[in-house]
C-alpha cells in the first residue's frame, strides 16, 4: 500500500540542490508515434515512468480529441512506478501531420486520490512539466526538438501558460477521451473473405444453440404440463379426502347416537327384569 507522503518531499527536490530549473518528473517513451497510412483503428502505446522522489500526477492532452482515445488519460505514479498508456486512432485515414500530445505532470500528495479533482486545484507549487509527443508517418526523420521539454518556460509554467502549442491551446482543454476504447479492430470490406470460415462456424454454432434452446423449451413445456396434471390429480384426491372426512364425521355421530340408544335399551331391560323378580313392586 502506498504510504502517505508529506509536502516536504514536494517542496524540495533532494537531487536539485542549487539548480535553477525544475527537475524532471517523468519520462515518456517514445516521443514520436508512428502512424501507418492505413484505414481503420491504429493502436499505440506510451510508457510513463516516475523518476521524481515523490508521487506525481499525470494527464494527457491532445489537439485531436475526436480522432484519438487515450486510456488512461489521467492518473498517479508512485516513486519509480511505470504505467502503459494505450493510444488509439479511431480511423487512420483521417490522420494529420500536426496531431500531437502533451503529457503533463506535477507532484501530488500521497493522500490525494481523485485523479480529476487534483487538476482543478490551484498549483501553489508552480511545478508543472510538459512533454510533447509528436506523430509522424513511417520513413520520416525524427524531429530533434520533439523530445522532453526542458526550457524553464515549458517546465515551470502553470496551467493556461504558453507552454502548449497553438494547436493544443485552440483545443480549449480538449482532453483525450477518458472512456475505455473498443480494441476490436474494424474489418474493411476487402478483408471479409478472411473471416468467412469463422462466420460460417459461428453461424453453425448459433443454429445449434437455437435448436438446443427449442428442444429445452419443449421439454420444459412438457414438464410444466405434467406438473399441472399432477396438481389437478392432487386437487381431486384432496376433494375425495374431504368427502371421506365428512362421511367419517357423520358416521361418528351416528355411532354416538347408537351407543346412547343402546344404553337406554339396556337400562330399560334391567328395570323390566328387576320388576319380574320383585312382585311387590309396582
Amino acid at each position: 500500500m502506498e504510504t502517505k507522503q508529506s509536502m516536504d518531499c514536494i517542496l524540495k527536490d533532494p537531487s536539485a540542490k542549487s539548480k535553477p530549473v525544475v527537475p524532471k518528473l517523468i519520462t515518456v517513451n517514445p516521443l514520436n508515434i508512428i502512424i501507418e497510412p492505413k484505414s481503420g483503428q491504429i493502436d499505440k502505446t506510451l510508457e510513463l515512468k516516475n523518476i521524481y522522489p515523490c508521487r506525481v500526477a499525470f494527464r494527457i492532452r491532445t489537439n485531436g480529441p475526436t480522432r484519438y482515445t487515450v486510456c488512461p488519460n489521467k492518473g498517479f505514479l508512485s516513486i519509480g512506478e511505470k504505467t502503459m498508456i494505450r493510444i488509439s486512432m479511431i480511423d487512420g485515414s483521417k490522420y494529420q501531420s500536426n496531431h500531437q500530445f502533451i503529457v503533463q505532470s506535477m507532484p501530488a500528495p500521497g493522500d490525494f486520490a481523485d485523479r480529476k479533482l487534483i487538476w482543478k486545484q490551484p498549483n501553489y507549487l508552480g511545478i508543472l512539466t510538459n512533454t510533447r509527443v509528436k506523430t509522424m508517418r513511417p520513413g520520416l526523420s525524427l524531429s530533434k526538438n520533439g523530445g522532453q521539454a526542458t526550457s524553464p518556460a515549458l517546465s515551470t509554467s502553470n496551467e493556461g501558460s504558453g507552454a502548449r502549442s497553438p494547436a493544443l491551446m485552440d483545443s480549449n482543454e480538449s482532453l483525450a477521451t477518458p472512456s475505455v476504447p473498443s480494441w476490436t479492430k474494424p474489418v474493411s470490406s476487402i478483408d471479409h473473405g478472411k473471416f468467412a470460415d469463422n462466420i460460417n462456424d459461428l453461424a453453425t454454432q448459433v443454429k445449434k444453440a437455437i435448436a438446443e434452446k427449442n428442444t429445452r423449451a419443449s421439454e420444459m413445456v412438457s414438464v410444466v404440463n405434467q406438473i399441472k396434471s399432477i396438481e389437478v390429480e392432487l386437487d381431486r384426491q384432496a376433494q375425495l379426502v374431504n368427502e371421506m372426512s365428512e362421511r367419517v364425521k357423520k358416521g361418528e355421530v351416528q355411532y354416538s347416537n347408537l351407543v346412547m340408544h343402546e344404553r337406554t335399551l339396556r337400562a330399560d331391560l334391567e328395570r323390566m327384569k328387576n320388576n319380574e323378580h320383585d312382585p311387590s313392586g309396582p
